[in-house]
């Protein structure tokens, strides 16, 4: 995760998250503000009650006039902080009244009541409460009321506050550690997928157990690593790369080992920690382990699909340095269970490769015995198809092609003339001019080649040679009369190549050209035999690198060449 991204998510929650907390806390304020104002008031008619409680008693009293009575108990009635007290008996008379005069209306029919009134231009606080035939109502200055409460607001608006900052505080830290917790497991995981993807995407064992061996070595922030396979088959346990980190450096094994702990993982399938001297590791890593009474700590986790083992990652450090974590040797496993498949495709990869290799020799038997055909059949051209297939190769290269295609080509070459093994001997070596019926079947070589050819699979690529070979770009050649791009382009290259080395060399009825009178005449008949575009690459080929001409050859031999043009046109 980028750290641009995080930063902004961050950046949003916190903005959100503090606009949440003002409204909440502003919300908490003037909720708690009208809480206290009703407690405090509650308090206030309360405390009065309390007060005036003798004097309704003594108004509740049987015997006496009340108003005898309520003077009698209302003696010093009016102390601080109150500044005035009536009393009312059932029909709304007043009975009793002291300190200022207070509006009689408003008063209880029963139970207490308290509200703000103005008397005579000050702001009071009055109580009243109903007691048996009478009602009472005292007032008291507002002021100190309304002091504690504004004196408790701010004290809960403060206290509010507090705890919102603080909330808040705890709320960011709380999110920034987990974001990071997040972002640190996220990035593990992305860089264990990234190793493992770049493992899973090579074929090749050594690329892969190079791999393990260096990134479990960081990962648990070993100094050596590992690699070693199993053979079920066998039982042996084979190693097969070790990684020095000071070094930076892999090294590349392909023998038995016997130590207990990597055997022990395999047969157990479970992660396998020890403690012991580095002496024991020495046979492994070599002098770099050297070190008198030297301890190393090692993590050795399996590499299995299936419960089936398929060999082991060991990552180990300076006993000194303390043991691996859970964690370190959880990333081992993890990066272990990455390379599993990379390990079987690797393993499999090897078996094809082999059986390939076997396919490909008995593919190189099958070429070489087609050869030996073709040379016994007919000696005038012998060595005249490995020359044609290096060239053709070369110019076709020089023109882009790659691969499958010059592997092809280059086959095709090596085959051109296989269909001669159909042409009978006394056509293909009468010394003389062929007649009509016989350049016939001369000319059938190229469908003979096809239909041989055709009958093996892996040779498919080289048919466009052994049947266009002999057709020509103004389109008067033969088996088919094809033109121009109607040619393949392998059988187009090659025609260019086979008449060179055809004039170059030594013929029954004629002695070699030279380089330069077999280029000229190629450039004769650019456009007619030869594709223009071919012939221009094979001229700055020839031109380039000299050491690909031809010197001509002294050897001649009795027998007849195949083409008839090279009679008119004096190329093959």
């Amino acid at each position: 995760m980028h750290q641009d991204s995080v930063s902004a998510v961050y950046l949003r929650f916190a903005g959100a998250s503090f606009v949440a907390f003002a409204v909440i806390a502003v919300t908490f304020g003037f909720l708690g503000a009208g809480l206290l104002r009703s407690t405090r008031e509650d308090a206030a008619t309360r405390a009065t009650l309390a007060y005036a409680s003798p004097l309704l008693r003594a108004l509740e009293t049987p015997n006496g006039d009340a108003a005898a009575r309520a003077g009698a108990t209302g003696t010093g009635m009016l102390a601080e902080p109150y500044r005035a007290v009536q009393v009312l008996d059932a029909k709304g008379a007043v009975v009793y009244a002291g300190g200022s005069a207070l509006p009689v209306r408003g008063l209880p029919s029963n139970g207490a009541s308290s509200t703000l009134r103005s008397v005579d231009g000050q702001m009071l606080f009055v109580t009243g409460a109903r007691a048996g035939a009478y009602s009472v109502a005292i007032a008291q200055d507002n002021a100190p009321i309304q002091s504690a409460i504004s004196s408790a607001q701010r004290t809960l608006a403060g206290l509010v506050a507090i705890f919102a900052v603080a909330a808040y505080v705890a709320l960011q830290a709380a999110y920034w550690l987990g974001v990071n917790r997040l972002i640190k497991t996220y990035r593990r995981l992305l860089h264990l997928y990234n190793r493992g993807d770049e493992i899973r995407s090579s074929l090749d064992m050594q690329e892969v157990v190079a791999h393990l061996s260096r990134d479990a070595t960081a990962m648990a922030r070993g100094e050596y690593g590992l690699v070693a396979l199993f053979d079920e088959a066998s039982g042996d346990l084979t190693l097969q790369a070790t990684y020095e980190h000071a070094a930076s450096s892999v090294g590349h094994h392909t023998r038995r080992i016997e130590e207990w702990y990597l055997r022990r993982c395999v047969v157990t399938n479970t992660p396998v920690a020890s403690t012991q001297s580095a002496a024991a590791y020495r046979p492994i890593f070599g002098a770099a382990l050297d070190g008198e009474g030297r301890s190393v700590v090692m993590a050795c986790v399996p590499i299995a699909m299936h419960d089936r083992p398929l060999g082991v990652l060991a990552v180990l450090r300076d006993a000194r340095r303390g043991g691996f974590t859970q964690s370190e040797i959880a990333g081992v496993e993890a990066l272990a269970s990455q390379g599993v498949m990379a390990v079987e495709q690797a393993q499999l990869f090897a078996k094809v490769r082999s059986h390939a290799n076997e396919i490909e020799l008995s593919y190189d038997a099958t070429l070489k015995a087609l050869m030996a055909a073709l040379d016994a059949k007919d000696e005038v051209t012998e060595g005249h198809c490995e020359r044609v297939a290096k060239m053709t190769v070369h110019l076709a290269r020089a023109m882009g092609l790659t691969g499958q295609a010059l592997v092809d080509m280059e086959r095709g070459a090596l085959l051109h003339d296989v269909g001669k093994i159909g042409v009978p001997d006394a056509v293909l070596k009468k010394p003389k001019a062929l007649n009509d019926l016989e350049w016939e079947a001369m000319r059938k070589h190229p469908l003979l080649a096809g239909l041989m050819v055709s009958k093996i699979g892996f040779l498919e690529g080289a048919l466009p040679i052994l049947l266009y070979h002999h057709e020509r770009y103004d389109g008067a050649g033969y088996p088919f009369g094809l033109a121009g791009d109607a040619i393949p382009l392998d059988a187009r290259i090659f025609m260019v190549i086979d008449a060179y080395d055809a004039m170059t060399s030594d013929r029954p009825y004629r002695t070699a050209m030279s380089h330069e009178q077999a280029m000229e005449e190629v450039a004769a008949h650019n456009g007619k035999q030869f594709d223009p575009d071919v012939v221009h690459a094979f001229a700055e080929m020839m031109a380039s690198r000299p050491e690909l001409r031809h010197a001509g050859g002294t050897r001649v031999l009795i027998g007849h060449d195949d083409d008839h043009d090279d009679h008119e046109d004096a190329v093959a």
